[in-house]
């Protein structure tokens, strides 16, 4: 498998294309960091930012042993609670299984800022199968989801198609509430995504186009549109 950035945490919960997760480890250890802009901050389908452009920023250290460790975070502008910025802390362990698959185990922890948003921290778990620098199966799952009574697991799957300097993703998820439907508003949505990517020297481009199930009035969850730009940093 080719030589590519592990994941970020915004794709932590991202996210995570076969873009960002399909990365073999570097031959050493190292440090790198990510500072950029995005049109709107989708996070799973849902907006979190009312359609408004907002700052990201990320910091990721790499052991050549296959373990990473990092942090990620967001301005928030959602229009249902006075949440103004998200920070995650993640840790994770890639471990290539053959010439053309890998597995990656990934903890993050999700905090919120903002008027009582500290009541919606949680963590999460997952694991992800990367096949042939392309494909990217996962599951993820966290308990009290959003500070609800409620668990939540997710079911994921994408394809990446490699043009040239050019990635184009297909992306699908499946999410299902293991509570109370009434914690969270539903029982479980699908989510899909097509992105384009293209890294250039130290700059990311990514434009998506993203849909789900969900009542678009309720969860600012219809058809979406995001543009973001991200410069990566190698410190060390």
């Amino acid at each position: 498998m080719s030589a590519k950035r592990l994941p970020v945490a915004s794709v932590p919960a991202l996210f995570c294309s076969a873009l960002l997760c399909s990365a073999s480890l570097p031959a050493v250890a190292g440090i790198n960091a990510n500072l950029g802009l995005t049109s709107e901050y989708i996070r799973e389908g849902i907006s979190q930012t009312d359609g408004n452009p907002t700052w990201q920023t990320g910091l990721t250290w790499e052991h050549n042993s296959g373990f990473y460790l990092g942090g990620w975070a967001s301005g928030l502008d959602r229009r249902y609670d006075k949440a103004s910025a998200e920070a995650d802390i993640f840790a994770g362990f890639y471990q290539p299984l053959s010439d053309y698959t890998a597995l990656s185990l990934t903890a993050t922890h999700f905090t919120f800022y903002g008027d009582n948003s500290d009541e919606q921290n949680y963590t999460e778990l997952g694991a992800r199968l990367l096949v042939d620098d392309s494909w990217v199966f996962g599951w993820r799952q966290s308990e009290e989801y959003l500070g609800t009574n409620s668990d939540r697991r997710a079911l994921e799957a994408s394809y990446t198609l490699q043009t040239g300097t050019f990635g184009i993703e297909f992306y699908g998820a499946h999410y299902r509430n293991l509570g109370d439907k009434a914690d969270m508003g539903y029982s479980d949505y699908l989510h899909f995504r097509i992105g384009l990517e293209r890294t250039w020297n130290q700059w990311d481009y990514r434009l998506t186009v993203e849909r789900t199930n969900l009542s678009s009035s309720r969860f600012d969850a219809g058809t979406l549109f995001q543009l973001g730009i991200h410069r990566y940093f190698n410190l060390w």
